[in-house]
């Protein structure tokens, strides 16, 4: 977990990134009404925080007066994760999972509000997957964040558990019960959970001192991707995250 800072901080721009971080969850542009639902904010307010925003470069406006993020914004991001080495040495590795399952690849990591994709590999299939770098995912309903909840420190993620063990409904019996058998057999499913008609399959990568670093998930069509243990994609997953992991301690 984070530490806290002490001390003031500046709450307009608090106020700022955090309109940001509404509108980067949104799949569509949005209207400045639906922003200021959103955000819980009246309209007047929220204008001058936009006209910053767009004239900073972190909003796109359109001729229908729809804000969407802008190039600014996605340039941080990229920069920031043009910093993981990971993203750089698991590159490879994605490829050939693609090539070799010819299914939808998808390298995420894990951040203080939970597992975030860092990079992908569609599939040749007619029908992809599709999955938005940088796009933050729910850490119960993906196989990737379930590996993470597995094999992560509990520290790091009790927050993010507790918050969506209530959102979802989840007993912490069941959830426990679920983790002590991803640990046991070193990957995780889901099956239609976040995405109907989507299942997936998820291996932890391991770096120094044993510790998860980032995650690796099969993405194809719930019914088509075999998921069970004995199947040819958990065997071939296992296995190059195996030899990638090696490449990381």
């Amino acid at each position: 977990m984070k530490s806290e800072m002490t001390g003031l901080g500046i709450q307009s721009l608090e106020i700022g990134l955090s309109i940001l971080k509404e509108i980067s969850t949104a799949d569509v542009p949005l209207s400045i009404t639906e922003i200021s639902e959103r955000c819980n904010m009246p309209k007047s307010k929220l204008h001058r925080y936009l006209t910053s925003l767009y004239r900073t470069g972190f909003l796109k406006r359109d001729a229908n007066l729809l804000y969407t993020l802008g190039e600014e914004f996605y340039s941080i991001g990229l920069k920031a994760l043009g910093n993981l080495n990971i993203r750089q040495q698991a590159g490879p590795t994605l490829t050939r999972l693609r090539e070799r399952l010819n299914e939808t690849v998808a390298l995420s990591i894990w951040t203080e509000e939970g597992p975030h994709f860092i990079h992908w590999e569609e599939s040749l299939r007619a029908v992809n997957v599709g999955i938005r770098v940088g796009s933050q995912v729910s850490a119960l309903k993906t196989a990737g964040g379930k590996v993470f909840l597995a094999f992560l420190p509990k520290d790091e993620t009790e927050h993010v558990v507790q918050k969506e063990l209530k959102e979802h409904g989840i007993s912490r019996a069941a959830f426990e019960e679920e983790m002590a058998s991803i640990r046991k057999r070193g990957f995780a499913t889901t099956e239609g959970s976040l995405l109907q008609g989507i299942a997936s399959v998820a291996c932890p990568l391991f770096g120094r001192n044993n510790s998860v670093v980032a995650s690796i998930t099969i993405v194809g069509i719930l019914g088509y991707l075999q998921t069970e243990e004995d199947s040819e994609v958990v065997d071939v997953l296992k296995e190059e995250c195996l030899a990638l992991s090696k490449t990381l301690l």
